[in-house]
């Protein structure tokens, strides 16, 4: 083992031995801090149909969150710095966080809202469909800001007023061309008759820019620049929740609209989209969750981690996550997520189309000693079969895990 594995597998047994020692602290407490170890075999870490490559990859990560109300507002935070550590893959060695926040408000009067930010930063999952196979690193910078402001008119009806930001940026020059800003607003109203139904109604206006870049590959560049683009997205959304029983919950969005391109090339789109989720919990030991959906450029590779997010792609994906409670202390999980794509290209008055199939799957377990004590091992796989050979990849990854928050 090498020695960089060996101090963390040691250290990880020291967390396990502490958690033996270590009491459940009082809940009331709003504010927790702890950290995690974590140890990986990753299988394809390129995502590559050739001569995929493979490593062992150490994690270890700082964490800490406040959940606090003040008064009529709540504010809360969570904060995950983590540093990656590859066994021979060094120049992949990174240090990545993630820092998710918000406010949740309300007046005397008829007024409330809430606003949330949520910012990261990792290693590329190296998915997007490049043609340019890369093997260096390539950090991945997202980042999310949504408000929404609601004014109540009577008792069951309201007015909502939203807007949201998102970029994403790469750190590799290769991957330029799957930077964008994305802006939205909307506009709707909400009627709640009681707390297990709720119905809206709303218009939406999505801008997608995607910013001018040079292909490059090494760093040369091997090509003019690329003109940028911009997509306007119309959408009326209905929206709804509905608390069938104790054990079932229906929530979902179905939008009609159409995308139009206003600047550079690509294509426009118009027709129905939206996602429906089912939690389910059939018993006392079982969580189940589902869902489908069918979208377009961006928005579907928000709602299915593994498709690419090119515009002028139309997604339908299908996701399941189960738990079971095998005892008191020790959980079982798994999910798996199945999603389609569609491209038509438009070349020199030449239409052709192509498709990509991801498909992923996991199966883990947790052993849940306390409310901040857990250790776990899961087991991931993913792949993708594409009409575009070079685009196709299988990898899989499995490990374990050992955390700790203080409360």
């Amino acid at each position: 083992m090498p020695h960089a594995q060996r101090r963390l597998f040691l250290a990880t047994a020291c967390l396990a031995a502490w958690a033996g020692a270590v009491p459940a602290w009082a809940e009331s407490n709003p504010y927790y801090y702890g950290g995690s170890l974590g140890i990986n075999r990753v299988s394809n870490i390129y995502r590559s149909v050739y001569s995929p490559n493979d490593d062992t990859v150490a994690t270890a990560s700082l964490l800490a969150g406040v959940n606090q109300p003040i008064g009529r507002q709540r504010v809360y935070a969570d904060v995950n710095v983590n540093t990656n550590r590859y066994s021979k893959n060094t120049d992949l060695n990174n240090v990545g966080y993630s820092v998710k926040g918000g406010l949740d408000w309300s007046t005397l009067e008829r007024l409330s809202g809430t606003i949330n930010i949520d910012n990261s930063q990792a290693l590329s999952t190296y998915t997007e469909r490049t043609a340019l196979a890369i093997r260096k690193k390539n950090t991945e910078n997202n980042t999310n800001l949504n408000g929404v402001v609601r004014v109540g008119l009577v008792t069951q009806y309201s007015l909502e007023v939203g807007a949201g930001h998102r970029t994403r940026r790469f750190s590799a020059d290769e991957y330029a061309q799957f930077e964008f800003d994305q802006n939205r607003f909307s506009l709707g109203a909400v009627w709640q008759p009681s707390t297990d139904l709720r119905l809206g109604v709303a218009g939406r206006v999505t801008t997608d820019n995607y910013p001018t870049y040079t292909p490059t590959f090494n760093g040369v560049p091997i090509s003019k620049p690329v003109e940028a683009r911009e997509f306007e997205r119309k959408d009326i959304d209905f929206t709804g929740r509905w608390v069938a029983s104790g054990a079932s919950t229906l929530e979902g969005r179905i939008s009609t609209g159409r995308s139009k391109i206003k600047q550079g090339v690509g294509n426009d789109f118009s027709g129905v989209t939206g996602q429906i989720t089912w939690g389910w919990q059939p018993s006392a030991k079982w969580n189940i969750s589902s869902s489908v959906s069918r979208d377009t450029g961006l928005e579907s590779s928000f709602s299915n981690a593994n498709t690419s997010s090119e515009q002028d792609r139309i997604t339908n994906g299908l996701q399941v996550n189960a738990t079971y409670e095998l005892t008191g202390k020790v959980f079982l999980t798994s999910g798996l997520s199945t999603s389609k794509s569609r491209r038509i290209n438009d070349a020199a008055g030449r239409r052709s189309e192509d498709t990509d199939r991801d498909n992923a799957f996991n199966l883990g377990a947790r052993w849940q000693y306390s409310r901040g004590i857990t250790m776990g091992c899961q087991y991931n796989k993913s792949s993708r079969n594409s009409s575009q050979e070079i685009y196709t990849f299988d990898a899989n990854s499995y490990g374990c895990y050992g955390q700790i928050l203080l409360y």
